[in-house]
C-alpha cells in the first residue's frame, strides 16, 4: 500500500509539473505576441514613415495592425483572467468583475496623463478602460458566443455607427475628431464623455469591442494545443485575405473609391488638388470614425479606419500572429525570451515610449529607422534586466496591487 501511495504521489507531482510547464508555455507565447505588438507600435510611432516611399513602405503593414493586435491581446488577457478555457462563475467571477472595474479607471487616468503630454500621438488607454467595463457582461460566454459578438461588432456595428454619427456627429475627411482628454473629462457633460469614449472618439469602444471579443474567444481556446494554434494561423490568414480582397473589389472594382472621390470634389477644389490627391494626403484623418459623407467610406480597409474590412482583416492578422507566436514558443522559447520579457511589461513599454518621445522629440521629427532600432533595443534590454532582477513591470505591478482587494473582499470560500 505504501508503494502505491508513493507512486500516486509521484504521479501527482509529475502532473503538477506538467500543468505548470503548460501554463508557462501558454504565457510565453502570449507574451511573445505582446512583444511583437510593442515593436510594431514603435515602428508606427518612431520608425520610417511609409509616406516617404522607398524602403519605408516596408513599415506600412504596421499601420493600424499593431494597435489592433494590442486590443486583441487585451481580450486574451481578459479571457485568461476570467478562467481561460472554462469561464469562472460564482465568487471567482465576482472577483474578476471587481478587478476589471478597478483597472478601468486606472487605465483611463493613465491615458489622460499621456494625452496631456501633447506628443501629437493618439492614446488608446482611456478607450481600453471603457472596453474593460463593456466586457463584464460577457465574461461567462464561451467561444461560439464570443465569435458571434466579434462578428457583430466588426460587420454590423460600423454601419450602425455610421447611421448614428450621421445624425449626432457628422464629419468629413478633414474634420477634427474629438478625443478623450483631461479637458474633455473636466469640462464636458457625462453624456458627451460617453459619446466620445464609445462612438465618436479616436478609438471608439464599440469598434474596439470587435477586437476584445475576438481576443476573448482566442483566450478561451486550448492554446497549449499545436493543432489549435495551427488552425488560428490558417484561419486568420484566410480571414484577412478575404477581408482585404472584398475591400479591393468594393472600392477599386465596383466603384466605391470613385464615389469617395466624388464626395471630396468640393474640398479638393478648395485645396487646389485632384480628389485622388486630396484622398492620399488626408486619408489617415479618417482615424477611428470614417467620414459620414458617403457610405462608400465603410468599404475601405485602411489602418485605424474601423470599417468592417479593416476590423475583420486586423482580427485575422492578429490571430496569425498569436497562433504563430504560440507555435514558435514551443520550439524556440529560450531564443524568444527577450521578446517575451518585453511583452510581459507591455503597458510600461507603451507608456514609457510616449514619455521618451515627449522628452526627446518635442520639436523634432521622430521618424527614422535609427530611432526605431534604438527604442526597440533599449526596451528589450530594459525588459530583460527588469524581469530578471525585479519581476513584474512597474505599471503592471501598480495595476496588480491596486486590484488585489477583491480577493480579500470576496474570498474563494466562505
Amino acid at each position: 500500500m505504501d508503494g502505491v501511495t508513493s507512486a500516486q504521489a509521484r504521479a501527482g507531482v509529475l502532473d503538477d509539473a506538467l500543468l505548470s510547464e503548460r501554463r508557462t508555455l501558454r504565457l510565453t507565447g502570449v507574451d511573445v505576441a505582446r512583444g511583437v505588438a510593442v515593436l510594431g507600435m514603435y515602428a508606427v510611432h518612431v520608425g520610417p514613415h511609409p509616406a516617404h516611399g522607398g524602403l519605408n513602405l516596408a513599415f506600412l503593414p504596421f499601420e493600424g495592425r499593431s494597435a489592433a493586435l494590442f486590443a486583441v491581446l487585451a481580450g486574451v488577457s481578459i479571457a485568461l483572467m476570467s478562467g481561460g478555457e472554462v469561464p469562472k462563475t460564482g465568487r471567482p467571477w465576482a472577483q474578476v468583475v471587481l478587478r476589471l472595474l478597478t483597472r478601468a479607471p486606472l487605465l483611463i487616468a493613465l491615458g489622460l496623463f499621456l494625452t496631456n503630454l501633447h506628443t501629437g500621438y493618439l492614446i488608446i488607454l482611456a478607450y481600453y478602460g471603457a472596453c474593460f467595463v463593456l466586457a463584464i457582461p460577457f465574461l461567462r460566454l464561451g467561444i461560439p458566443a464570443l465569435i458571434a459578438g466579434a462578428a457583430f461588432c466588426a460587420t454590423v456595428m460600423p454601419f450602425l455607427s455610421f447611421a448614428i454619427r450621421s445624425h449626432i456627429a457628422p464629419r468629413d475627411l478633414v474634420l477634427w475628431i474629438p478625443d478623450a482628454t483631461i479637458e474633455t473629462f473636466s469640462t464636458a457633460s457625462f453624456d458627451y464623455i460617453l459619446q466620445v469614449l464609445l462612438l465618436t472618439g479616436t478609438f471608439p469602444a464599440v469598434s474596439l469591442m470587435a477586437y476584445i471579443f475576438a481576443g476573448m474567444a482566442i483566450g478561451r481556446m486550448n492554446l497549449r494545443s499545436e493543432l489549435v494554434c495551427r488552425r488560428l494561423v490558417a484561419g486568420g490568414a484566410i480571414t484577412a485575405a478575404v477581408a482585404y480582397t472584398l475591400s479591393w473589389l468594393a472600392t477599386d472594382v465596383l466603384g466605391g473609391r470613385e464615389e469617395i472621390y466624388r464626395s471630396l470634389i468640393p474640398a479638393a477644389g478648395a485645396a487646389g488638388v485632384s480628389p485622388a490627391e486630396f484622398y492620399e494626403q488626408n486619408v489617415n484623418q479618417s482615424f477611428g470614425t470614417p467620414p459620414t459623407t458617403t457610405l462608400a467610406w465603410e468599404f475601405v480597409a485602411n489602418g485605424h479606419s474601423y470599417t468592417p474590412f479593416d476590423l475583420v482583416g486586423c482580427i485575422g492578422i492578429s490571430a496569425v500572429v498569436i497562433g504563430g507566436c504560440m507555435l514558435l514558443a514551443r520550439r524556440h522559447g529560450r531564443l524568444l525570451r527577450p521578446i517575451a520579457d518585453l511583452g510581459s511589461i507591455a503597458l510600461t513599454a507603451y507608456a514609457a515610449h510616449f514619455v521618451a518621445i515627449w522628452w526627446f522629440f518635442r520639436e523634432k521629427d521622430a521618424f527614422s529607422l535609427t530611432h526605431w532600432l534604438w527604442f526597440g533595443g533599449v526596451a528589450v534590454v530594459f525588459a530583460v534586466a527588469w524581469k530578471k532582477w525585479i519581476g513584474r513591470g512597474p505599471l503592471e505591478w501598480v495595476l496588480h496591487q491596486a486590484s488585489r482587494w477583491p480577493g480579500k473582499l470576496i474570498p474563494r470560500r466562505s
